[in-house]
């Protein structure tokens, strides 16, 4: 991976590339979890709650101009569901406008050859051929009828790794088996220890690579507006879940969760949700094998700091120890 560089934090985003040393994960209207269950019982729920209109070829060069399509094919309600934040969305604008307090400071001159850049970055085992990451959000049965399955044949075709959330509409097995890609799946403890290990005894028998821990999401935010409409979107039963039902989910999270999940499935553990340089030293210390600096896209507690605000301070506590994976806010190629 590449090295941590000192200079970096005050000469450019290009810089912070570096610091992020996996690459940043590309999710900027990621749901936030919800439900899952198979394409074939997926194609039973009422999607014309959802999405209006047909599949076609989408040419996407940034987040924004895509956002603005997705508006006109939402309902509202669904609309504000996936764009916005929680509370009164401060996060969700401090995580795209920080980007901003990083300007570019190019060197030139030094025989770069534009169509041999390689972007290509080894992680934790994978060789990928960029570095962006799908990182985890729920419910892709809320965007198109065959859910998670869409999505994987889709990352699959750019060679990128795809994340895949314990609250995801079809099954983990189900997404496992659709391609070849390289896939990492994302937990959410129980309050039921029996369950957990067996989600994730699942999960190393699919074929996941890794497992990736959140821990910033002990409470699901909600913005004004979304709370104003009455909650007005379809509920997707959830897929690697008994009965679609989701459970309850364990608040009380330690570090010693960290040695349960490499105990149970042997595979490196990427704890999701860091802010603080501090957490990042006990997660290495418990035996993580990646940190994933997130405030959760935004989606759960308003009012904390930008993941690229905070991504320098943790980068000095890290030194490259481990590889560091951001997300929040990326919505352009030149964010990173």
């Amino acid at each position: 991976m590449p090295a941590y560089e000192q200079s970096a934090i005050n000469l450019s985003r290009r810089g912070v590339l570096k610091l992020a040393g996996a690459g940043l994960a590309a999710t900027a209207l990621a749901a936030s979890p919800v439900a899952a269950q198979t394409p074939e019982d997926v194609s039973n729920v009422d999607l014309n709650l959802v999405r209006r209109g047909t599949d076609k070829k989408l040419d996407i060069f940034n987040m924004d101009r895509l956002e603005e399509q997705a508006k006109q094919i939402y309902g509202h309600g669904i609309y504000v569901f996936v764009a916005n934040g929680s509370g009164k969305q401060w996060t969700l604008a401090e995580n795209q406008r920080s980007w901003g307090d990083y300007a570019f400071v190019p060197q030139r001159m030094r025989g770069v050859v534009r169509d041999k850049i390689d972007l290509s970055v080894d992680l934790l085992g994978l060789r990928l051929p960029h570095p962006f990451i799908i990182t985890p959000f729920g419910s892709h049965g809320l965007h198109h009828p065959l859910a998670e399955v869409a999505t994987a044949r889709g990352i699959a075709k750019s060679g990128g790794l795809l994340t895949v959330s314990s609250s995801s509409t079809a099954s983990m097995e189900d997404i496992a088996k659709v391609s070849d890609g390289p896939k990492w799946f994302q937990i959410y403890l129980t309050t039921d220890d029996g369950f957990s290990r067996t989600v994730l005894q699942r999960a190393k028998a699919a074929g996941f690579k890794a497992i990736v821990l959140t821990v910033d999401a002990i409470g699901q935010g909600s913005s004004d507006e979304y709370m104003r409409l009455g909650n007005p979107r379809p509920w997707l039963p959830y897929g690697n879940f008994p009965d679609g039902k989701q459970p309850a989910f364990k608040t009380n999270l330690s570090w010693a969760d960290v040695e349960m999940i490499r105990n149970v499935t042997g595979l490196p553990v990427v704890v999701k949700g860091i802010t603080r340089p501090e957490d990042a030293r006990s997660a290495i210390a418990a035996g993580a094998a990646g940190i994933q600096v997130s405030n959760h896209g935004g989606r759960a507690l308003d009012g904390t700091a930008a993941g690229i605000t905070v991504l320098p301070s943790i980068a000095e506590e890290v030194k490259g120890e481990v590889p560091l994976i951001l997300d929040s806010g990326i919505r352009r190629g030149t964010d990173g």
